[in-house]
Order: structure tokens, then C-alpha cells, then sequence
């Protein structure tokens, strides 16, 4: 393993997360949004920690839990499904770039606090990316708002370059002691090592999983929570709790 991986870039702080195994999953099937949205689901409901990347069957834009399909379709007209992800975070259009996430389970010690465990994830994330050929560092404060756009506003500790252009952010969900970590990589032309580099960073053990279906019962237990939740009307439905509103 690569020392210089275990350590933020310079200036950004000590990034501490260290995992023994991880699964790491190079998810061959491109897939529709809401299906992407349910297989991170699944994931952050194992007992072992997953690393996973993957790529979408149609245009696709994001948004988070308390945005609006309606605000997503005004900033990125043209896609072909707007999508609401289960995590927080701004509007993310995914025709461009580069999907992970990252799961990290219930039990044990508790995890860090979101902004320590986004600086954690990012340092090393960055320290990926520049080993796979893309100059960056960690954003230091937020920058002023951009609006809704997640590209548009950068935050504290994400990865930008040089000028400022964001270059890689996240949203996060924490669910019964469980942590949900929707990220995409955007705006750079990485080599394609980062995420095995990623991967050896955050664990002793990364374990290479390229499989359609990542353990038995999987595609039926994928098949049930898209037709309870994410299938449902009522997971797109505009009036629902404090969502936010154009």
C-alpha cells in the first residue's frame, strides 16, 4: 500500500478513516436512477463496509432528499430521468463524469460527525485522484453560493483545482448508526486508477467484486425495495416534509 495515500494532501488536515476489509465493486450494469438510488440502499445495510462505481443506463440528473424534480428539470432540462436520491446534497446532473459510493456500517464505534467524515473521504479521495494524474486540493471554507446546482456551489472540503472549479463533491444519509456516501467525480480526466487507488487507502483489505449481483438474493431484494419505496408516487412527491421549494 501506498504511504502517500494514507495522508491529506498538504494543508488539509489528517484524514484518520481506516477500514480492515472492503468490498470493492466495479458494478458492470449500467442501470436506470432509481435503481442506482436502491442498490446504494442495500449497501449501506451490509455488515461490511463497500466501495461501489457505477454508471447510469440514460441520462440522469440528482437531487437531493429536500430539493425538487421541478427545480432539477429547470437547471438541467434534456435529461431523461430526474431522480430523488436518499441522501442530501444539491442537484447533480450524472451525463458527465464519474459515480461511487461508499457505505460504511452500523456497529462498532460510532462513526465520525459528517464534516469530520466528508474530510476524511475527501483527503483521501484527493490524494487518489492526484496519484491518478489530476491536480487538486481540499476546499478550505464554502464558497459563495452558486445556487441549487451542486457544481455551482462548492463546500467545505471539496475537491476543487487550482482555480476553485469543484471537481469532486458528495451527499451524505445516516441511517441506524449506518453511513450512506453519494459521490461523484466531474470536470477532470482522471487515468482510471482512482478508484482501486481509493480503495487501498481506506482499507488494508480491498476485496474485488465485478459481479452483477454482489451476493445471493440480491436482484430480489433490489426488485422489493424499488417497487416499496423508490417506485412509489409518494417518493417524488413535492409536498412531503420541508423539501425545498423554487
Amino acid at each position: 500500500m501506498s504511504s502517500g495515500l494514507m495522508m491529506a494532501p498538504p494543508g488539509c488536515g489528517e484524514a484518520s478513516l481506516h477500514l480492515g476489509q472492503l468490498h470493492l465493486w466495479f458494478d458492470p450494469l449500467p442501470r436506470r436512477g432509481y435503481a442506482n438510488m436502491a442498490v446504494d440502499e442495500l449497501l449501506s445495510a451490509q455488515p461490511e463496509p463497500w466501495l461501489r462505481v457505477y454508471s447510469w443506463a440514460v441520462p440522469a440528473v440528482s437531487y437531493g432528499y429536500f430539493d425538487s424534480a421541478c427545480e432539477a428539470r429547470r437547471l438541467f432540462p434534456g435529461a431523461e430521468e430526474y431522480i430523488r436520491r436518499w441522501t442530501g446534497g444539491g442537484i447533480v446532473d450524472h451525463r458527465l463524469g464519474q459515480t461511487y459510493t461508499l457505505t460504511l456500517p452500523a456497529g462498532g464505534a460510532p462513526h465520525p460527525s459528517s464534516a469530520q467524515l466528508y474530510l476524511q473521504i475527501h483527503s483521501l479521495l484527493a490524494a487518489a485522484l492526484a496519484a491518478d494524474g489530476v491536480p487538486c486540493r481540499l476546499l478550505r471554507e464554502d464558497a459563495p453560493s452558486g445556487g441549487r446546482s451542486c457544481w455551482a456551489s462548492p463546500v467545505c472540503s471539496d475537491i476543487v483545482d487550482a482555480a476553485g472549479h469543484k471537481l469532486a463533491g458528495a451527499g451524505q444519509r445516516r441511517h441506524r448508526g449506518a453511513v450512506l456516501h453519494q459521490g461523484l467525480v466531474q470536470q477532470c480526466e482522471p487515468r482510471g486508477e482512482w478508484p482501486l487507488l481509493l480503495a487501498q487507502a481506506l482499507a488494508e483489505q480491498p476485496l474485488v467484486c465485478r459481479d452483477a449481483e454482489p451476493w445471493g438474493g440480491f436482484a430480489s431484494a433490489l426488485e422489493s425495495l424499488l417497487e416499496n419505496r423508490y417506485l412509489r408516487p409518494e417518493w417524488e412527491d413535492e409536498h412531503r416534509g420541508c423539501r425545498y421549494h423554487s
